[in-house]
């Protein structure tokens, strides 16, 4: 895992988010209404409930909560993301969601504060995620849900040249867990995940790079495509990667795997 402050991630984070949040939204977001209605479910919220999604970006998630839950509020360290999400709750007229910008291992809510609490894919982009996990065990009430959806990689895989390409990438990732390190470390924050579900979502490289904000023949942009090419013969690190037909004079497209981890838990 990397070491890097959480004032100099959190920056990380923000600059990636800000510079890449047209494309992030654009082309990721329709991807993850199906994820956010998933984590509806596992989360199981009530019309009484008061919710809460932790690095919510754009607030897909958010949304797919508060159409059950009494009311939710959406955290995160985007200003750029928090904006869309508030276009997005301005346009279907939800009265009952409040966004605030903030650092997710420093929660502004006291102890027990919310029943049902969600996370979409920021575990990885945080310098110290179980803290984050902490904090939501400490403003979940006894008996509180926990609703999780983050990559993984798979336990046959090398996670070192996994997280050397999504480092390549997007320099704001820290590190993917592995598929069984990832419930032990929602365990270790202090809850009990009582269910899990696994999705394998196919990628092509080129809709992934641009969703970073990066274009063909960008550093980074070559950098990954030289990290993902190393892989296509071993898949050392898990991508399921295979280049697809193309025409003689465009370099061939990469197809390749997300392998995503769908939690629920309970804080005892």
């Amino acid at each position: 895992m990397t070491n890097v402050p959480d004032r100099e991630q959190n920056e990380r984070v923000r600059e990636r988010f800000t510079r890449s949040a047209d494309a992030f939204v654009k082309f990721a977001v329709p991807h993850r209404d199906g994820d956010a209605e998933t984590i509806a479910r596992l989360a199981e919220p009530l019309p009484t409930d008061v919710g809460l999604d932790l690095a919510c970006g754009p607030g897909t998630f958010t949304m797919a909560l508060a159409r059950k839950a009494k009311l939710v509020f959406g955290f995160d360290l985007t200003p750029a993301l928090l904006e869309r999400a508030r276009r997005k709750a301005a346009a279907e007229g939800a009265e009952n969601v409040a966004l605030i910008c903030g650092d997710a291992t420093a929660l502004p809510f006291g102890d027990g504060s919310f029943d049902v609490a969600v996370c979409g894919y920021s575990l990885h982009h945080m310098s110290e995620p179980r803290q984050a996990l902490e904090e939501l065990a400490r403003v979940l009430r006894p008996a509180g849900r926990l609703a999780v959806v983050d990559l993984f990689v798979p336990d046959s895989a090398d996670a070192e040249t996994h997280n050397g390409v999504e480092r390549a990438r997007d320099v704001s990732h820290t590190h993917t867990l592995t598929r069984s390190g990832l419930p032990r470390l929602i365990e270790a924050a202090g809850f009990r995940v009582h269910s899990t579900e696994t999705l394998e979502r196919p990628r092509l490289f080129s809709e992934w790079l641009h969703i970073a904000g990066w274009e063909p023949g960008d550093p980074h942009w070559r950098e990954t495509r030289r990290r993902m090419e190393e892989t296509l013969s071993s898949d050392a690190g898990g991508f399921h990667p295979r280049l697809l037909a193309s025409p003689a004079d465009r370099e061939p497209e990469i197809e390749f795997t997300q392998s995503c981890l769908f939690l629920a838990a309970v804080k005892p």
